[in-house]
């Protein structure tokens, strides 16, 4: 019945233009041809309008849409709107400020139009902008926004992005967000054709891990609709993360092959190659190395490009060899204990083992100090005559045996000892006391007194070098052989007392007649 009632006076309107001839060269409006609106969406049509002013301010407005000239969309009494837009048109312009601004949210998809404006100023006139007509171009998905920034920079630059869209909804704009943190900055700016900007301006500052990434914005739409746009960054920096790379163990003897590695942009375009005492010939990124051997030094690698160059840390290669068993080992002993300690130098270590000819001997104490191991046995004296040290690893085995001291050489040799320290008090230390006293040959009267030519005899031998010698040596080998036997001790005091020129007699008689 509102319909009706409209388009009736509508044409009465139209009606009495025609008749009355009523100059409407003043009454004008301004809208877009044609403006764009996402589907679920809301826009805005923008709208403007003129009319004659009258000599009396018009207080009073009434602003009506319709949509192809005779339905009508919005009213301020909702009643008169057609149902499909009913609650869904408001009229957003202050027409005493003669804006005549249209919103229609949601947006449909049959929302194209195309739509006019008709004022009614009360106490006035009325009229229809029926010339002015603005149709909508319904999207069902938005355009992709607009990303701008440097996308080749260097390491530790600042970095500026900003991200557009376009909308036609100033009261619900997009929301747009980044992939990365920062802080961004949010600016709206209207357009022509009822359209909107809206842009997000971010700062960060680059780092390596944001080479080679993607930095992506995303517009949010009301209605749960979303578009990205994206940029790959190209961040420049020097070589990070150089290692030298190989096999982590090498037998010695063979050869092995090594890799400088790093992680830098642009890629390393030159490598050198060092070791404790400079620099090597080789500059790319392998280096060979022939007959490796457990002296071989640490080597590290610089890599080098248009950024910078930088060293990788040592390394030191892992050289396998199988054992070998020091000279250093040996078995000792003391009165009641043998002690054996076995030295063995391998890679990787060995295990270590004491065996007699009769089986397995536990270890007492193991010791390792990096490729060397120390094993000690503690036995009894007396406990074998010999005893076997056996290493092996992956590389190889060796084998030692020792001879261990025994009880009955222990006893010889302190009986040697003993007899030799008997002789050294009972024989030679009387004698030199027999000499040094003037007794011998003079203290009895049985005796005969020696003549001159005895006396010269005796100087005259014991003046004779090679006589000294003779019998120098001569004792030497009678006392070797006291630590033998018994009876060839006192069979040679027999002999001397026989001989002895220089006998002593008298007090003397006493020491021998003991013997």
């Amino acid at each position: 019945m509102g319909i009706e009632k409209l388009t009736w006076r509508f044409l009465i309107h139209c009606i009495w233009l025609g008749v009355w001839g009523v100059d409407t060269s003043s009454w004008t409006a301004e809208v877009p041809n044609s403006v764009s609106g996402l589907q679920g969406s809301c826009i805005v049509i923008p709208c403007s309008f003129n009319y004659p002013e009258p000599k009396i301010k018009p207080s009073e407005f009434t602003g009506i849409w319709f949509k192809d000239t005779y339905e009508v969309i919005y009213h301020p009494d909702t009643s008169n709107a057609i149902t499909d837009y009913r609650h869904r048109t408001e009229l957003v312009g202050d027409l005493r400020q003669k804006n005549c601004s249209l919103r229609i949210d949601p947006l449909h998809r049959s929302d194209e139009g195309p739509f006019t404006f008709r004022i009614e100023i009360k106490n006035y006139n009325k009229a229809s902008y029926k010339d002015d007509r603005v149709s909508i171009a319904v999207s069902s998905s938005p355009d992709p926004p607009s990303l701008s920034v440097m996308e080749e920079v260097k390491v530790g630059e600042e970095v500026s992005a900003s991200c557009s869209v376009s909308h036609s909804c100033p009261s619900d704009p997009p929301r747009i967000t980044w992939s990365h943190s920062g802080t961004p900055s949010i600016q709206s700016q209207q357009q022509t054709k009822g359209q909107w900007e809206e842009t997000s301006t971010m700062t960060f500052r680059s780092s390596i891990a944001d080479n080679n990434q993607p930095l992506v914005c995303t517009a949010a739409y009301r209605g749960g609709m979303t578009v990205s746009s994206s940029k790959t960054l190209n961040v420049k920096y020097a070589p990070v993360d150089v290692k030298v790379k190989g096999v982590s163990s090498v037998k010695e003897g063979d050869s092995v092959e090594l890799r400088c590695s790093s992680d830098s942009n642009p890629a390393a375009h030159s490598y050198r190659w060092h070791n404790s005492r400079g620099r090597l010939s080789t500059t790319g990124p392998t280096l060979t190395l022939e007959n490796v051997t457990r002296l071989t030094e640490a080597l590290y690698c610089t890599a080098i490009n248009t950024e910078g160059q930088v060293p990788s840390s040592p390394l030191k290669l892992n050289i396998e060899y199988p054992p070998e068993i020091k000279v250093d080992s040996a078995c000792t002993s003391d009165i009641s204990m043998v002690t054996c300690l076995c030295i063995v130098d391998s890679e990787p270590p060995s295990t270590v083992e004491w065996s007699l000819p009769a089986g397995h001997l536990p270890s007492t104490r193991v010791e390792m100090h990096g490729s060397v191991t120390m094993v000690t046995l503690q036995r009894a004296l007396g406990f074998s005559e010999t005893v076997h040290c056996h290493a092996n690893n992956t590389q190889g085995n060796a084998t030692l045996s020792f001879t261990v001291p025994t009880n009955g050489k222990i006893f010889l040799l302190y009986v040697s000892i003993g007899i030799t320290a008997f002789v050294v008090v009972v024989i030679v230390i009387p004698m030199s006391a027999c000499l040094l006293t003037k007794k011998c040959g003079t203290s009895h009267s049985d005796q005969p007194v020696a003549s001159k030519q005895d006396m010269d005899a005796s100087k005259s031998a014991s003046s004779d070098p090679s006589t000294s010698r003779k019998e120098q040596k001569d004792t030497s080998s009678e006392t070797h052989a006291n630590y033998y036997t018994n009876d060839q001790l006192y069979g040679n005091m027999e002999a001397e007392e026989d001989g002895d020129p220089y006998e002593c007699v008298g007090e003397d008689d006493a020491i021998y007649g003991n013997i």
